[in-house]
């Protein structure tokens, strides 16, 4: 039986903040009008659309760093909880968004500044969380997509634990 190398041996999956995950995407979202998805998404909270799949109106792709959000057309999909993203300038974060208040008026787009982060809602209600880097608590991560925290209805713990 084949020995595990030194490198294997001094990996200590306990010390790892994610437990096992190497990375977490896509972020799977419906929205009903493609044009506000970029008003929010790239114009706003400066990320990138892939240039290369996905650059017809009928979906977007929109990276964060190794991540995606896939933002088909479609009925709106509001997701139960809070999507996180580490962006590297709070500040030009900020002007973007309060550039898009009028490209964006009569939804539900609206932004608030905390101690810690920026909390931002999209035109159609999802929620995300917008972190500046920080080595302490992200890594080396400076434009991803951290964490989703999911909210679930009161008694659901010992179905997720069962699962």
């Amino acid at each position: 039986m084949p020995q595990p190398s030194s490198m294997q041996n001094r990996f200590d999956r306990a010390a790892e903040s994610l437990g096992n995950v190497v990375e977490l995407q896509p972020m799977n979202i419906r929205v009903p009008d493609q044009i506000a998805a970029t008003n929010f998404c790239i114009s706003g909270l400066g990320l990138t659309r892939d240039p290369y799949l996905m650059t017809g109106t009928d979906n977007m792709w929109a990276n964060i760093g190794i991540s995606q959000f896939h933002l088909p057309a479609g009925a709106t999909q509001v997701v139960r909880g809070t999507t996180a993203l580490v962006l590297p300038d709070r500040a030009a974060l900020l002007h973007r968004l309060h550039r898009q208040r009028r490209a964006l008026n009569g939804s539900r787009f609206a932004f608030r500044e905390t101690e810690t982060s920026v909390e931002t809602t999209c035109p159609w209600g999802n929620r995300i969380r917008i972190h500046a880097p920080d080595a302490e608590r992200f890594g080396r991560i400076t434009l991803d997509m951290p964490y989703a925290e999911f909210d679930v209805p009161p008694g659901s713990t010992p179905g997720i634990a069962r699962f």
